[in-house]
């Protein structure tokens, strides 16, 4: 297959738009790319590993990290310190964290339009190579992703990194021929998906689901199975975080949680229902997929809030789901999609549930950025119905609308409001 044939030019070009507009150098004002270190304990704790210890040393601030023992840990899972300990040893700890952050991003738009481009070719979903471009363009410019990918900070650094793990998961196990070494490598990337963010996890039966969707001889005695190919790497990964926490705090099973240096903004929640809790649910859910952003008269014209607005408004594109739900239930698709759209569905619910339950929203952000971890599957689902969504002349402009709008309200959030 020629490197630079007319599709991978497409996909090659929508990437070089992303990471221009990541880096601003494309913005309608002045700024200059920023290649200096920023709040990124992952470097921090690359740089214990490299020296042989667990606990951060000579950090900028003590900020949302954990205290024990008059010792200072990180509570989030340690895969992107794995990735950045060979950075760190070669470059030293002045390394640009927004630019690397970038580029991951960059690669994750390349990994959903390739995937699309492959469930396009599986599933029948009448995409062309412009569709997918759009897509590309949709998930790097029309969701928070476009900010989340202008920052270094740890946090953000974790999420982005995470859906990069995942992405290369659902990309091997859908595209790489041999049975074993496809479960393994896949299972590979979603172990380190699971331990760069823990609820990564449920995604897990869009794996089935999709096995299900594919493979006409499939039993579940069989991808039990197989199963055991895929997981060997996750069982690895959580023996070695288990040992982890162990060290650290002398329990298997604490991440170091009960000793977290949070902000006071969430500490009168936490007294009252601790880090996770149902009780969360309805503000959460409400916040992150329903509220409706707040405007003002004046440029930008979106007030700065917080805790975030839903995210379906932030990216409009995602309406088109209602349409394609009305086709599902209608029966308006075929047996297999219909078992891969259930399957992302049950991802999704199972993520969502875990994260609207969680002690705050993601707080400070613009729009709704854990719902990011989610979005990839409602993608799926919109790409699964497009061939019965595309009969409706009306539905190709409004698509391209959306995108656009969804575009114009990240630029905004990425530019002016973080």
């Amino acid at each position: 297959m020629r490197l630079l044939n007319k599709n991978n030019a497409y996909l090659l070009i929508v990437c070089l738009i992303c990471l221009l507009f990541y880096l601003g150098i494309v913005s309608v004002h002045s700024y200059k790319p920023n290649f200096e270190p920023q709040l990124n304990y992952f470097r921090y704790l690359a740089d214990a590993f490299n020296h042989g210890h667990l606990n951060l040393e000579n950090t900028p601030s003590k900020e949302d990290l954990v205290e024990f023992n008059h010792q200072f840990y990180a509570y989030w899972p340690p895969v992107p310190a794995l990735v950045y300990m060979p950075l760190v040893s070669i470059f030293g700890m002045h390394l640009p964290d927004a630019f690397i952050n970038s580029l991951f991003a960059v690669f994750n738009v390349l990994l959903v339009m390739i995937i699309m481009m492959v469930v396009n070719r599986r599933f029948n979903c009448l995409l062309g190579i412009y569709h997918i471009a759009c897509i590309g363009l949709f998930w790097g410019l029309g969701t928070v992703q476009f900010y989340m990918a202008r920052s270094g900070s740890v946090w953000l650094v974790s999420q982005t990194m995470a859906q990069t793990f995942l992405l290369l998961s659902i990309y091997v196990f859908i595209a790489i021929n041999g049975k074993y070494k496809r479960l393994v490598i896949s299972g590979f990337f979603f172990a380190c998906a699971t331990y760069t963010r823990n609820h990564y996890v449920l995604g897990l039966p869009f794996f089935i689901g999709y096995e299900m969707a594919t493979n006409a001889n499939f039993k579940w005695r069989t991808i039990i199975k197989s199963y055991g190919l895929f997981i060997v790497p996750f069982f690895v990964f959580s023996l070695f975080n288990a040992w982890y926490n162990y060290a650290r705090f002398g329990d298997c099973f604490e991440n170091g949680l009960k000793y977290h240096l949070m902000s006071d903004y969430f500490k009168p929640l936490f007294f009252k229902h601790g880090y996770f809790s149902v009780s969360y649910y309805p503000h959460n859910f409400y916040t992150e997929v329903l509220h409706w952003p707040s405007f003002k008269s004046q440029f930008p014209y979106i007030l700065k809030e917080p805790e975030g607005f839903g995210f379906i408004w932030g990216s409009p594109f995602y309406l088109l789901l209602i349409p394609a739900f009305i086709l599902v239930v209608k029966n308006r698709t075929t047996s297999s999609n219909r078992i891969l759209i259930l399957a992302c569905l049950l991802s999704v619910f199972l993520m969502s549930t875990v994260i609207f339950s969680i002690m705050g929203t993601g707080w400070v952000q613009f729009c709704a950025r854990y719902t990011l971890d989610f979005q990839f599957f409602l993608i799926l689902i919109l790409g699964l119905m497009w061939a019965q969504l595309s009969k409706r002349w009306w539905m190709k402009p409004t698509a391209i609308l959306l995108v656009l709008g969804s575009i114009g309200i990240q630029y905004l959030g990425a530019y002016y409001l973080m």
